[in-house]
């Protein structure tokens, strides 16, 4: 069913309400004589009320106008923001939720809010209305200016500015044939004019990319309140601290970043934070502390989740590891300490024998490792024993638009994204050795283990070694790019380098999708389609 536009509007600014109401009684519940948090949840409510009002939904507009009148007696210090207050907020705005749902999906099904407009009633009737002392009232001036603001912005549908990232690609994909074409018949007129639609096509893209990006605390926003309730569920006491929650990322990687976030949080609350008792007798403040704050590093956005709690223990993952066979005791010991915490991330381990809405299947870290490196992202972990965890994120601006190496397999062109990419070297054909049956090639100081592109994309083709006896009569050099995803290397062998180019990223569609160790396409300036390498599938 289509909902109308003006109930669209109404569905995305009660979510925003409803989320920024959650973060303030989260930290309301810790002070409850903060008359600033007071009055910016009054204003939340005010505001949903008058929406609700405004588009004949009774139910919002009755149980906002309870609330409204119970924090107009806590603002003026008449009644005091005691437990069963605050959790009278929180219940009501997960019924306010559920409203909000049932206007988004039309079900007619009935949310029961009079049981909780009594609670309210039952409160405020403690203190007479003649009594009740005056409060000035500065709504009606912030909404003004409120809406002032909003003048200079406009709502744009997520789904339009696909269209206009596509329709930006497909300039970039024609200007780099130009340049091409300029180039082969030496029109240095053309060439002076294909290089300023360079420079705007450039610019065009930048700004369609920076309108696609949202901060960050779109996805933030909400996990105050979850965050709370597990600890409150597990009988523990957490504080969850956001920095960076205002760094912009494109939406729809957002979209796909916050189930990993949601399984990492629950996995710090439930795994990593100790009980009030653990912590006191191991002298460690009472109230335990997640930290979760996102910075920009040049084209990417780190986003590091970290706990205060007992972290992770090195030798029970070696034995579960082994216990579930994800991996020898030989090729355990070959492993550095950082390599051994990574294998909680690996398909089949868990340490959770009980499933519950918190743990879940103990399958978080894998979860979050699959989905993250999905669309470009890569995941480390870092622990020490009684000190905390840190699961450090490390994302893409963008998925439309990446750098990237191109590279020459037979008679075709293939991408690998420079994201991944730690340098490119060139060995002779000797170098190249068979360990277990593995091609390797010694590198820093260890080994780097050899993947033949061309073999792993489905060419026909011998092994390194006869691959690499056969450029031998051709050329002196193999070129291999090293490539890296979290702490793991591997040297694909290529015939060629090509150089670097930035390309726009097609999604494969169809039977293209079954591909395998492919991410994606583009067209490059020639005209011909060249398929993006799909690193973390490879490796």
């Amino acid at each position: 069913m289509k909902i109308p536009e003006h109930e669209q509007l109404f569905l995305s600014e009660a979510e925003e309400i409803l989320n920024a109401s959650n973060k303030v009684l989260v930290n309301l519940e810790k002070e409850p004589t903060n008359i600033a948090l007071l009055n910016e949840l009054f204003r939340h409510s005010h505001t949903l009320k008058s929406m609700a009002q405004s588009m004949g939904f009774k139910g919002i507009a009755k149980l906002t106008h309870s609330m409204e009148a119970t924090l107009t007696l806590l603002r003026s210090g008449e009644l005091k923001a005691e437990k069963d207050t605050v959790d009278l907020l929180f219940n009501s705005l997960d019924a306010l939720g559920d409203l909000v749902e049932q206007v988004r999906k039309g079900k007619a099904k009935k949310v029961e809010v009079s049981p909780l407009v009594e609670r309210f009633e039952e409160l405020t009737s403690d203190v007479p209305k003649e009594e009740r002392k005056p409060l000035p009232d500065d709504i009606d001036r912030r909404q003004r200016k409120e809406k002032h603001i909003e003048a200079k912005t406009v709502r744009v549908h997520l789904s339009q500015l696909d269209s206009l990232m596509d329709i930006a690609g497909e300039l970039a994909i024609n200007r780099i044939r130009l340049a091409q074409i300029a180039q082969t018949i030496e029109n240095i007129p053309l060439e002076e004019t294909v290089a300023q639609m360079s420079r705007l096509t450039s610019q065009l893209q930048d700004q369609i990319m920076q309108v696609r990006l949202v901060p960050l605390d779109y996805i933030f926003t909400p996990y105050a309140r979850m965050v709370r309730d597990m600890a409150v569920d597990q009988n523990k006491e957490v504080d969850l601290l956001i920095e960076g929650s205002d760094i912009g990322l494109d939406r729809s990687i957002q979209d796909e970043i916050n189930e990993p976030l949601v399984h990492l949080l629950k996995n710090a609350v439930t795994h990593g934070i100790e009980g009030p008792e653990e912590r006191e007798r191991l002298k460690k403040p009472k109230r335990g502390k997640i930290h979760l704050a996102a910075r920009r590093e040049r084209n990417s956005v780190v986003i590091e989740l970290s706990d205060d709690g007992r972290g992770i223990d090195i030798e029970e993952i070696k034995e579960v590891a082994i216990e579930r066979g994800i991996i020898t005791k030989e090729e355990l010991s070959a492993l550095t300490p950082k390599e051994v915490v990574m294998l909680i991330t690996y398909p089949g381990y868990t340490r959770t024998k009980k499933v519950t809405e918190a743990a879940g299947r103990g399958m978080g870290s894998n979860a979050s490792r699959v989905k993250v490196e999905s669309f470009g992202g890569t995941l480390n972990i870092d622990t020490r024993p009684n000190e905390g965890t840190t699961f450090s994120i490390k994302l893409p601006l963008t998925m439309a638009i990446v750098q990237a190496m191109l590279v020459g397999i037979a008679d075709e062109t293939y991408c690998i994204p420079l994201s991944y990419i730690a340098e490119t070297i060139k060995v002779s054909p000797q170098e190249i050795k068979t360990m277990e049956h593995h091609e390797i090639i010694s590198y820093r100081d260890s080994v780097l283990p050899l993947i033949s592109l061309s073999e792993k994309l489905s060419f026909q083709s011998p092994s390194i070694e006869s691959q690499a006896s056969e450029i031998e009569r051709r050329i002196p050099t193999v070129p291999i790019v090293v490539v890296e995803v979290g702490p793991r290397k591997s040297g694909l062998v290529v015939d060629s380098l090509l150089g670097q180019q930035e390309v726009v990223i097609k999604p494969l569609t169809g039977i293209l999708k079954e591909i395998k160790g492919a991410s994606g396409a583009t067209i490059l300036g020639t005209g011909k389609v060249a398929l993006i390498v799909d690193v973390p599938s490879l490796l």
